[in-house]
């Protein structure tokens, strides 16, 4: 005799009851994903307790399929009885939708070919919220002390996070991981006559000892506004450009963009039909490693269930796999390649784990020592990319290079390019690749781009 479940406290019970009422329902198919999150972030400003936030959620989304109709819905009621009704509409919803041939789960069950335990780092030490405090007081403090021209502060902010992910379908897959990640930051102002500056830093990880070095987070985040006092305009030219890690990180974004199965049915990316072709630099080589410990990006299984598995995108500048979802492979006749991403309210779209670029050998110093004259660009200002044409144009900050030495900090200029040219204008590659983000590369030194200035 089944047992009745009156509320659920537990995802995995809740997915695995969703899967089996829609069944009972009438949906041919069906997925659901549960999420439940815990969030703690306390704000420090001017060594004053500023803020604190708190907060814990869950929630359900579901995906049912009646033939190749499908319907979404979401929600955040956990009790049974708002289940069975959710699910009983999805049904309803779905037989009301059209058809789509391409709509559907995957065409396969696989299992994750790596265990959720080895992916994520087990805490040994959990913060306190006054430890949070703690953390964002010494940041901010360091930075007030860097130099006398910070004056003032804009806070420091420590937090904490933890989410619990759970996934399962009708074809019998049901599984779930958690994930937990720390972060500390800084942004402080800087002045001197008329001229005033904002910078920040910040350190991010799955582990509590990335923040155990508040003072330096601090120090970096003054150090990088005091640098930015009496930027100037310069003349429009063509110069050789330095991406530092932060800025190349949205360059290398865009070209995700570019590569998903969604942008290629859509004719919406310039590198349609360029797969085995050159479309970066020979020196650059992408891959995406979902199996990275802690890594922000980083899961067993994809928004439809299916195995991530590490991949070779960019071979020394030859495109070698578009990703895909179920969907979009099916569109263009091909396979999933496991980069399902979806949240409660949306079905699966095509996303990342872990995209790394392959660093080189030089410093960035070093990168800069073989300028006669260029730019290092440390802040990208709008958004003016268009992944049809590749056509690039964007506000950015950033300093002048000659001699091979920082000259003075530059502002109100505009760099302007194509995507594709950009890319494979790219000449040098840093070695100082740091994992803070789902996009993680090292300084990019790129040919020339045109500035518009004065």
């Amino acid at each position: 005799m089944r047992k009745e479940i009156k509320d659920f406290d537990n995802g995995q019970d809740a997915v695995a009851h969703i899967l089996e009422s829609a069944k009972r329902a009438g949906a041919t198919s069906a997925d659901a994903l549960y999420v439940w999150t815990e969030e703690e972030n306390v704000t420090v400003r001017k060594g004053t307790l500023e803020k604190i936030q708190a907060s814990q959620s869950q929630g359900l989304g579901i995906r049912v399929f009646v033939g190749q109709s499908q319907s979404s819905i979401s929600t955040r009621d956990l009790s049974k009885s708002h289940i069975d009704a959710l699910v009983e509409r999805a049904v309803a919803m779905a037989r009301q939708t059209a058809a789509d041939p391409f709509a559907g789960l995957p065409d396969n069950l696989e299992q994750p070919t790596i265990d959720s335990a080895d992916l994520f780092p087990e805490e040994t030490e959990f913060p306190t919220r006054e430890s949070l405090f703690d953390r964002a007081r010494v940041a901010e403090d360091a930075a007030l002390a860097f130099d006398p021209r910070v004056t003032n502060s804009e806070g420091a902010d420590c937090a904490r996070s933890h989410a619990r992910i759970v996934f399962g379908n009708t074809l019998g897959f049901l599984s779930g991981y958690h994930k937990r990640s720390y972060s500390l930051s800084c942004s402080v102002i800087a002045s001197e006559g008329d001229a005033m500056e904002r910078d920040y830093w910040y350190v991010v990880g799955p582990l509590w000892n990335v923040t155990q070095k508040p003072e330096s987070v601090g120090a970096r985040s003054a150090k990088r506004a005091v640098s930015r006092l009496h930027a100037r305009r310069i003349p429009t030219c063509s110069l050789p450009v330095l991406f530092d890690p932060e800025t190349a990180r949205s360059l290398i974004g865009h070209f995700t963009g570019a590569i998903s199965g969604s942008a290629l049915y859509r004719n919406a990316s310039y590198l349609k039909d360029r797969e085995g072709t050159p479309v970066m630099s020979e020196k650059m080589t992408l891959r995406e490693d979902p199996f990275i410990p802690g890594g922000l990006g980083s899961r067993p299984f994809d928004g439809e269930g299916l195995p991530t598995k590490p991949k070779t995108i960019v071979q020394r500048g030859i495109l070698s796999t578009y990703l895909f979802d179920s969907y979009s492979a099916r569109k263009l006749r091909r396979h999933s390649t496991g980069n399902a991403v979806r949240s409660l309210s949306d079905g699966p779209g095509v996303g990342i784990s872990n995209l790394i670029v392959e660093p080189g050998e030089k410093t960035p110093e070093e990168m800069m020592a073989g300028l006669t004259d260029g730019l290092l660009v440390t802040e990208l200002i709008g958004f003016g990319v268009n992944t049809v044409t590749g056509d690039y144009s964007r506000g950015a900050f950033g300093y002048r290079i000659k001699n091979g030495q920082i000259s003075h900090p530059v502002s109100e200029i505009t760099l302007a390019g194509n995507l594709d040219d950009l890319y494979r204008g790219i000449v040098e590659i840093g070695s100082d690749l740091e994992i803070r983000s789902s996009i993680n590369t090292p300084s990019l030194l790129v040919e020339g781009l045109r500035i518009s200035g004065e």
